[in-house]
């Protein structure tokens, strides 16, 4: 049912979409507001959602039944939450340098602080990954409903922003699926991008500004499998090696990661393998050629070393079948696939069969196994969205559009995603809690105290 002008509730600052930086942001809001206000004890007494909108200046929109529900999925339930130190080359997009602003204010270590002063431990291992000590995602999420809970917050969940629009005074009004509004001296935009759509993620927020005019760099899949022709790896499906991937254009090496590397049905995973799924896509979109993968299934060994190895074998025992020259380097099944492959003989054929060229062409295939890449997976595996708003219209300062008055972005749905470590929700704490901070000092004197 439509409201009329005197039933639409107002609000401070209004902020749509209840993850990870929608979070960040709705608490740092609430938190210069709390300074701001003596508020009845009665009304902070409720939990957030319990609360009426418009008897609070700050109002968290979500349109799932309620907050988080990508949150606890991070880091396989365990919540990678940041990542120390803090690499910036870690972070992409059109701009990157964008992302510097708010994580310069609020860092690892400022993140870090901020939890435990919410009850949370944190825990850093060998590999810089930040989790909650407890290693449980729905930890972090219950401390973080529970400092909602005493801020000046209002939360309405099942509520689907269908529009933004300007009210003709000095704020925005936000409008649901249902016609139900919100007006709002300010209103920040986190939700999300594209990437998991079983936690609500359809880009509704590209749609809402868009229809305000922002710009938009088209999103793509980010921290995904790689997808590669099924003849390609289909013998291997299944087997993890410790390996490094590199990825090519041409002669010049984009980008190398080192770890474990898994062969699957569709094609090739692995932590290396997801942190080099955007870049795939990014400069396949720019050419329109896909780039070239290889794997070096002995990254702690020199080409030559490897040849070298090889010989000596073949010197001691030039009877040994083909398909055993490669046991106790590789597995098995890629032993005897790459032996077969450089001689085009039997496996069962004596290793005296080889010549060295052919040896060293084996060890080539050891050290720079090409493997043809058709592109990523679908959104439903990918972790992260590449692309989004463009961070041109925004002030990198304060989040604030540059194109509409007392209108905020944080999140992922802006152009800025970053590898994988716990980088991508150290993004969402950094910006949401810029993005609150700024639309709560502008909203200051717009609503009464």
């Amino acid at each position: 049912m439509s409201q009329t002008a005197e039933q639409v509730p107002t609000c401070a600052v209004a902020i749509v979409g209840g993850g990870a930086a929608g979070l960040a942001c709705a608490i740092a809001a609430g938190r210069i507001w709390a300074e701001q206000q003596a508020l009845a004890p009665a009304l902070l007494g409720k939990p957030a959602e319990e609360r009426p909108a418009g008897q609070l200046p700050v109002v968290l929109l979500e349109k799932q039944d309620r907050l988080g529900r990508k949150l606890l999925a991070t880091g396989n339930g365990r919540c990678n939450l940041s990542h120390q130190p803090l690499d910036r080359a870690a972070y992409h997009g059109t701009d990157p340098a964008f992302a510097d602003a708010a994580l310069n204010r609020f860092g690892a270590n400022e993140t870090l602080d901020w939890f435990r002063q919410l009850g949370l431990l944190c825990r850093t291992d060998p590999d810089g990954r930040v989790f909650p000590y407890s290693y449980q995602a729905s930890a972090v999420l219950d401390l973080l409903r529970l400092e909602l809970d005493r801020l000046p917050v209002a939360v309405l969940t099942r509520w689907r922003a269908a529009a933004i629009q300007p009210d003709g005074k000095s704020g925005l009004t936000v409008i649901s699926e249902a016609d139900d509004r919100l007006s709002a001296g300010q209103v920040v935009l986190a939700t999300g991008g594209l990437a998991a759509p079983a936690f609500g993620c359809q880009g509704d927020g590209y749609t809402l500004l868009g229809a305000l005019g922002h710009r938009l760099i088209e999103p793509k899949p980010a921290i995904v499998q790689l997808t590669t022709p099924r003849e390609a790896v289909r013998a291997w499906t299944g087997i993890k090696v410790e390996g490094r991937a590199t990825l090519r254009r041409g002669s010049a090496i984009l980008r190398q990661e080192d770890g474990e590397i898994l062969f699957t049905e569709y094609g090739v995973s692995g932590p290396p393998i997801l942190q080099l799924a955007g870049l795939v896509n990014q400069h396949s979109a720019r050419s329109g050629r896909p780039l070239q993968l290889e794997i070096d299934f002995l990254p702690l060994l020199a080409e030559a070393a490897v040849t070298g190895f090889l010989a000596a074998r073949l010197a001691r025992n030039g009877q040994l079948p083909l398909k055993s020259l490669l046991t106790g380097l590789v597995h098995k099944r890629i032993g005897q696939s790459l032996a077969r492959q450089v001689s085009g003989l039997s496996l069962d054929a004596p290793c005296a069969s080889l010549d060295m060229l052919q040896l060293q062409q084996l060890a080539w295939q050891l050290k720079r196994w090409p493997v043809p890449v058709t592109g990523t997976r679908d959104w439903t595996q990918a972790q992260v969205t590449a692309g989004g708003l463009q961070t041109a219209d925004f002030d990198p300062d304060t989040l604030a559009s540059r194109r509409v008055p007392g209108l905020y972005a944080a999140g992922e749905v802006l152009d800025i995603d970053g590898d994988c470590g716990g980088y991508n929700l150290q993004w969402a704490w950094s910006s949401g809690r810029q993005a609150g901070e700024a639309a709560a000092r502008a909203s200051l004197g717009q609503w009464p105290t």
